[in-house]
């Protein structure tokens, strides 16, 4: 082997060694560091379960109003398509492609 070949490998070996003995110590100060946040952390409170909320029917009276505020809102109106989201990509990548033609920029002054 050339002294280069040999040189380059004992870069490598001793590069590899230092990597290894870094992380080591690394390891064993977080290790440090967790067993001093124990010790000084007090001991957890027993928790109480609190009772969660009570779901109640809504009453007929509240969804008509609602519907009633809605309709006076919105005004008159009809669903004209119910349809799976999932489908449609072609009007979406249409979309797109003009909205990327709008903001392209555009050149000015050059002869096509």
């Amino acid at each position: 082997m050339s002294a280069a070949l040999l040189k380059v490998l004992w870069i490598y070996g001793l590069a590899a060694a230092v990597s290894m003995l870094i992380a080591g110590v690394i390891k064993g100060m977080v290790k440090l560091l967790n067993l001093a946040d124990r010790a000084a952390a007090p001991a957890p409170a027993p928790s109480v379960a609190l009772p969660g909320p009570v779901l109640q029917p809504v009453p007929p009276e509240h969804v008509a109003a609602i519907a009633a505020a809605v309709h006076a809102t919105l005004g008159a109106h009809r669903i004209v398509q119910i349809d799976d989201t999932r489908g449609g990509t072609g009007w979406r990548a249409e979309g797109r492609i003009a909205q990327h033609r709008k903001l392209a920029p555009q050149m000015r002054g050059s002869r096509r």
